[in-house]
């Protein structure tokens, strides 16, 4: 790209302002067209003449169609008189268009490089690189704690309140943290659905502006519903704790047992939203559709997992995770499967990207939940008719933002990708988010699932009054009674009866807040920072860790566990990739849950993840760490 002084202007120009169709006959700077480079490769295109690429001026441009056998070789429906158009054998078509597309992300990142070194805002100091120094033998030092079998009632409690307390501080990174919300942004990005084929095998452009709004919306709201459903989880085993008589703890099993599935649900849509995309593990096996209803894209399945049982067990394994006929106790036996496999074949887990493990470890840790939580009490199957509480109204919630996602845009802060990183934008885009929600709802994000939260707590404890007084006055049992059927108002209503609750409650509490508040989530209450003496590799990984430079390198997981045993730590295994990091008795605090990273290196928002978690737990910073 650097052959000469306009080199790259010339080829960046050609292509951002010559259409797609002319690029096949015609080259930057009277270079090959793209046709011409691909079939002067000497691809052979003879295996399937029938199959075909039609570059079509237009929405069409690209489409692979195969002629049906009444249609005499011909493709109808398609604007062939009204437009320029070629149609060529379907392989080299299809080279080309990954050509064409692999152009344009290659272009947007040159230009994306030239704008952060040019960047008199962002930092550029060279960060550190801790690589492999400390000895392996360290790592033997943390000792392995066996978990146990059976769980009593507060272990699931505490477990419930850890996996919230873990995305609340989540959502506190992205408020504050603008690395942390632009990797968030661009992981939603590269990952939506439109970058997964449909039926004719198109894709929609990867690189237009207005998915980063969709992308930035899905990402912040899709934080705080998570907080919302583990919040209600939570108060859900708090109840049934309290709870006097069969009826009441019946009702209350019954409406958790809908929110797990809820959750379920959420943590399995999300893993096949990560692993679908072309490029990704199981690109080739699903296709976009577009819902009519919403005009908005989804994903489907084709075919079976079982067609793949033995030619790709790992893929087997993925697609019985992301089948909606999983239910949440057979995907135990499917995580674990692909976990082992992953573990006895090191090439089939490279092939999962960082994102895809996030969002397996997502929904381990759900199903390991429900599994916890049934060893503790007797779990109720789901059941749509018992209410539906708190899972109705999460559904009519996600309807009502879906319809804003059209309308949402925040590109003044959000082009070009990675503005987020400057000074400010991270803030003003929040803002921005808050903003449109609250002026097209009625209420700001954070109270819009609070209220979702109370409301169905409030309905609950109705139900279980009612419950206990009808079996007092009948002296005969009964499982459930739901409550009368009120009209739920819509429109113009829906947001005036918002508008009056925000107004009631302008305040929402500070681990729903997406704006305002830069107070971070009290759930672990840390003791005055002691003074730790450690050795100079420690020190120094501590340092690199708690640095709050943008530019803070990577540091080696192996070098981290070696720290954490030179502070003589024990570890216990946890769902998905979770390690928890349990202190010696000359540390205050309790046990420190981290996701070990996918890769060998702990490097971008994975440092400011682990970082404030042990910061929140034990009070530590860089000046925590003295070499002995």
């Amino acid at each position: 790209m650097t052959t000469g002084p306009e080199h790259f202007l010339n080829i960046f120009k050609f292509r951002a302002s010559t259409p797609l169709y002319d690029q096949l006959y015609e080259g930057a700077s009277e270079g090959l067209a793209d046709r011409e480079l691909i079939e002067n490769g000497g691809l052979r295109a003879d295996a399937h003449p029938e199959e075909k690429t039609i570059f079509l001026e237009g929405e069409h441009y690209g489409t692979m169609l195969m002629p049906g056998p009444a249609s005499g070789g011909t493709f109808p429906g398609l604007p062939f008189e009204s437009a320029k158009f070629i149609i060529i054998p379907r392989v080299i078509g299809e080279l080309i268009l990954v050509r064409q597309q692999y152009l344009f992300s290659f272009l947007n990142h040159i230009v994306e490089d030239i704008l952060e070194l040019g960047s008199e805002t962002r930092n550029k100091n060279a960060p550190e690189k801790h690589g492999n120094e400390a000895l392996i033998t360290a790592v033997s030092n943390l000792r392995i704690q066996p978990k146990s079998l059976k769980s009593s009632l507060p272990e699931v409690r505490a477990q419930a309140l850890e996996s919230k307390a873990a995305l609340e501080d989540h959502l506190y990174l992205l408020r504050t943290e603008p690395v942390v919300l632009n990797d968030a942004v661009n992981v939603a990005y590269w990952s939506r659905a439109e970058l997964v084929p449909d039926d004719l095998g198109r894709i929609l452009p990867a690189l237009t502006d207005r998915y980063l709004s969709v992308a930035f919306f899905d990402s912040v709201t899709t934080a705080v519903k998570a907080i919302a459903i583990w919040d209600y989880i939570l108060q859900l085993l708090q109840l049934f704790d309290d709870a006097n008589g069969k009826v009441a703890r019946g009702l209350i099993m019954q409406e958790l047992s809908n929110t797990f599935d809820l959750e379920y649900c959420r943590a399995r849509e999300n893993f096949k939203r990560k692993v679908a995309p072309q490029m990704h593990v199981a690109g080739k096996r699903f296709k976009r559709i577009t819902d009519k209803a919403s005009v908005q894209s989804k994903i489907a399945m084709k075919g079976q997992p079982a067609d793949c049982t033995v030619s790709d067990p790992q893929l087997h394994y993925i697609l019985r995770l992301c089948h909606s006929d999983t239910t949440a106790v057979a995907a135990a036996q499917w995580i674990q499967k692909l976990d082992a496999h992953n573990g006895q074949y090191a090439d089939d887990r490279e092939k999962l990207t960082e994102a895809e493990m996030d969002a397996f470890d997502d929904l381990a840790i759900i199903v390991s939940f429900m599994h916890m939580t049934s060893t503790a009490i007797s779990m109720a199957p789901v059941s749509p008719k018992s209410g539906l509480l708190f899972a109705a109204r999460v559904a009519t919630l996600d309807a009502d933002l879906s319809m804003l996602k059209p309308r949402a845009d925040f590109r003044d802060h959000l082009v070009p990708i990675d503005n987020l990183l400057e000074p400010q934008v991270s803030d003003n885009a929040l803002a921005a988010l808050d903003d449109f929600i609250t002026r097209e709802t009625g209420s700001k994000l954070g109270s819009l699932y609070e209220n979702v939260v109370q409301d169905s707590l409030k309905d609950l404890e109705k139900m279980c009054a009612e419950a206990k007084a009808r079996l007092e006055d009948s002296g005969r049992k009964t499982t459930y009674i739901p409550l009368p059927e009120e009209a739920l108002p819509s429109g113009d209503a829906k947001v005036t009866q918002r508008k009056t609750k925000e107004r009631a409650h302008p305040t929402p509490p500070s681990v729903y807040a997406i704006t305002g508040t830069t107070e971070a989530p009290q759930t672990v209450v840390s003791e005055p920072v002691q003074q730790h003496h450690v050795k100079g590799t420690t020190a120094s990984l501590f340092t690199t860790l708690f640095s709050r430079s943008q530019a803070r390198g990577s540091i080696a997981w192996t070098d981290f566990e070696s720290a954490m045993a030179d502070l003589e730590f024990s570890v216990t295994p946890k769902a998905g990739s979770r390690i928890a990091f349990n202190p010696p008795s000359s540390i205050e605090g309790g046990p420190a849950t981290i996701h070990r990273p996918h890769g060998s290196e702990i490097e971008g928002s994975k440092l400011f993840n682990i970082a404030r978690t042990l910061q929140k737990v034990y009070g530590w910073t860089a000046d925590s760490f003295v070499v002995a």
